[in-house]
């Protein structure tokens, strides 16, 4: 890594500015044990059973599921002090998934007066299966990433352990939920990023994209989400946190989930668009500033109208069963979407977007002033690609051309994808005429 642009020194003081304030906030807002609420008295364990036999009995009169299947199933218990005993239970079967004899369920005692115990069936067994899933990921992951797919899973556990460890107590001992969510954010931002990309050029510039990025977005939503009346208690699951948590302050739990949301956008956005620069800079070290930038921001309208798609989509499908609600109540337009259950959607959706928007051309031009700074005897940056296009589109380079795919390292292979990518793209690294950084390969674009 080449410390001696000035540029880059400049980034690299903002990024320490950052830690620190970052260190600091954890050193303040950590909280002890003594101040955090107590836990309330734990409910008696579940008990694993089996299921035996299941038989249909009649037909259930409950409105909430449409006179749904009654069924008769014996469960055998399989743990507690009635290990072993048979227990016979009548079920709606509309509130289960399928299941027959031999499937595992998860039992709740209740103790009547007289001192008898009766069971029902409360939950699945789903610890199985998640392990599966996660062990599928993890493998895909570092068989496909390799050493970065590693530090990525490293970065996930720390912010992991930062969300349950920090964040969330933090916040049930009485912080303000924005800062707390500002703090851990800016915690996870720097250790991820550079942890699972490396210290250099590239990730300093997406890290102090990714906080003015940041920075404006936890502006927009406190005047937005103060400007729109949001309470916070269109949440059941923020009344049911509040009646743990009484002065829990509901409205800074929206911006703080708003906060964390936008971070896992943010940081893909900024390293994709940082990355962009250092790989069209590769391909052509003489690039001056505003070609570079106008270049890279061809490919930064793509990630804008992609990304601002897939975050109103999240959205939508996080709420979807409210959505499915609201269609069929018979409500005019106005009235559902002047619904607070819905406004909050709205403002983290659009102020969320505003907030990548932004990011797009901040990173492109701090990464775009890094890079044209740099020797040209400086070493290849690795890049974050999202390459696509067939592997015989020929190279950019005649010399490339010559050289077998096996042969070269991975950042001479990130560096050829990315040139295969803006190829298609219209985007041709050796021109450094202005006027033609908007034509594509059918004459000017509109």
């Amino acid at each position: 890594m080449d410390l001696t642009t000035r540029t880059h020194r400049r980034l690299l003081a903002v990024v320490a500015v950052i830690m620190a304030v970052t260190v600091v906030g954890l050193v303040l807002l950590w909280p002890s044990a003594s101040a955090l609420p107590d836990r309330a008295e734990p409910p008696e364990p579940l008990v694993s059973g089996r299921i035996l036999a299941v038989e249909i009995s009649g037909v259930s009169d409950d409105p909430m599921f449409g006179g749904g299947q009654l069924a008769t199933v014996d469960v055998e218990v399989l743990e507690g002090p009635d290990e072993g005993r048979v227990v016979q239970l009548t079920v709606d079967l509309s509130g289960y998934p399928d299941f027959g004899p031999g499937d595992g369920v998860e039992l709740a005692r209740s103790r009547a007066p007289d001192g008898t115990v009766d069971y029902f069936i409360t939950d699945f067994p789903r610890l199985p299966t998640l392990a599966v899933l996660i062990g599928m990921f993890v493998a895909a992951v570092l068989m496909i990433g390799r050493w970065h797919g590693l530090r990525s899973l490293i970065g996930l556990t720390l912010s992991l352990v930062l969300v349950v460890r920090f964040i969330v107590p933090a916040i049930l001992a009485g912080s303000h939920p924005p800062l707390v969510a500002l703090v851990g954010a800016l915690a996870v931002m720097v250790v991820t990023l550079y942890l699972a990309h490396g210290v250099n050029e590239m990730t300093t510039a997406a890290i102090v994209g990714t906080a003015g990025a940041l920075t404006l977005t936890v502006v927009l939503g406190l005047v937005f989400i103060d400007a729109a009346s949001i309470t916070g208690f269109a949440s059941e699951d923020a009344v049911f946190a509040r009646q743990q948590v009484f002065d829990l302050d509901l409205q800074g739990l929206v911006l703080a989930g708003l906060i964390i949301a936008s971070l896992g956008v943010l940081d893909d956005v900024t390293v994709s668009q940082a990355s962009t620069v250092f790989a069209l800079h590769d391909t052509d070290r003489t690039l001056p500033f505003t070609a570079l930038f106008a270049r890279a921001m061809k490919v930064g309208r793509d990630h804008i109208a992609s990304v601002v798609n897939t975050l109103f989509l999240a959205y939508a499908g996080a709420s979807l069963p409210l959505l499915v609600v609201f269609s069929t109540g018979g409500l005019g337009t106005g009235e559902i979407v002047n619904s607070e259950v819905l406004a909050v959607e709205i403002v983290k959706t659009v102020v969320g977007s505003l907030g990548l928007i932004v990011a797009v051309p901040l990173t492109t031009a701090l990464a775009a002033a890094v890079a044209v700074r740099r020797a040209e005897d400086a070493p290849v940056v690795p890049v974050h690609v999202h390459a696509h296009g067939p592997d015989d589109v020929p190279s950019h380079h005649p010399e490339e051309a010559d050289l077998e795919e096996a042969d070269l390292d991975d950042d001479a292979r990130a560096a050829r994808a990315w040139s295969r990518y803006l190829r298609e793209h219209g985007v041709d690294p050796d021109r450094t005429d202005d006027d033609d950084l908007d034509r594509g390969p059918e004459g000017p674009r509109g």
